[in-house]
């Protein structure tokens, strides 16, 4: 029987069956390359931290689009500002009036509130960590973002502590500790030393602990372990709002 062999069309069309086969097994490839920047849903982030407090940032997004930015400010006890009795006009005006530019420009380049620069900074930081959460694909690698992060234990008797915590290359590079009485005043280290110098030396040592350590759990300090704890489970949270995903 004689062999049959392809023709040079036969060729030709199988060439280009095979090119049909190979863009069809592409293009999902270049769709998928092509496709959202953010992953739809809501994003919750947080500014840097300073003696003042911080600002957070509550992102909704859909299709690529914010849709709804919820912005709050938190003092240096961890507790909501209330802008309904806030002395200041200014950072009541950034609070009121940010949120809608934030979703028509859809992203952070909006202008500085008269008046109100540190605020309209920390919330405009506070969205774009938020934004970095809710990408597809991270363009930060890192398990927490730089900066300096606040947290807080839960309140007892004698109240709560509250830290700052800075971290820089996923590193803790300082932690300042202090306590929140349970009159809400901050609490008065140089009475303190006077009173419980344990006190004011579990506070420096613990601070050191977590440094070295690059973590929330560490010895507590004979002593003064409820402070410890409390300590402990400040940083804890603090570490919580700087983590990326």
């Amino acid at each position: 029987m004689k062999q049959a062999f392809p023709t040079r069309r036969m060729l030709a069309g199988l060439a280009a069956i095979a090119v049909a086969v190979g863009a069809v097994a592409i293009w999902p490839k270049v769709g998928q390359m092509r496709g959202k920047v953010y992953k739809d849903g809501s994003y919750f982030a947080v500014s840097d931290a300073d003696a003042h407090g911080y600002s957070t940032a509550l992102v909704t997004i859909s299709n690529d689009r914010i849709t709804r930015v919820v912005l709050n400010e938190i003092t240096e006890k961890g507790v909501p500002k209330d802008f309904s009795t806030y002395p200041w006009p200014a950072s009541k005006e950034a609070h009121e009036k940010l949120p809608a530019q934030f979703v028509a420009k859809n992203g952070t380049d909006v202008d500085v509130i008269a008046k109100a620069t540190e605020s309209t900074n920390k919330y405009k930081q506070a969205v774009a960590r938020a934004l970095e959460k809710a990408r597809v694909s991270p363009t930060d690698k890192s398990k927490y973002f730089d900066g300096t992060f606040f947290g807080k234990s839960a309140s007892g008797p004698h109240g709560y502590a509250v830290t700052r915590v800075t971290i820089k290359g996923d590193k803790i590079t300082g932690v300042v500790l202090d306590w929140v009485s349970a009159d809400g005043t901050m609490m008065d280290w140089a009475n303190e030393a006077k009173s419980f110098p344990t006190g004011v030396k579990a506070r420096d040592e613990m601070a050191k602990r977590f440094v070295e350590k690059n973590s929330a759990d560490v010895d507590v300090f004979t002593g003064a372990t409820n402070s410890s704890q409390a300590y402990k489970e400040a940083v804890a949270n603090a570490l919580k709002t700087a983590t990326i995903r």
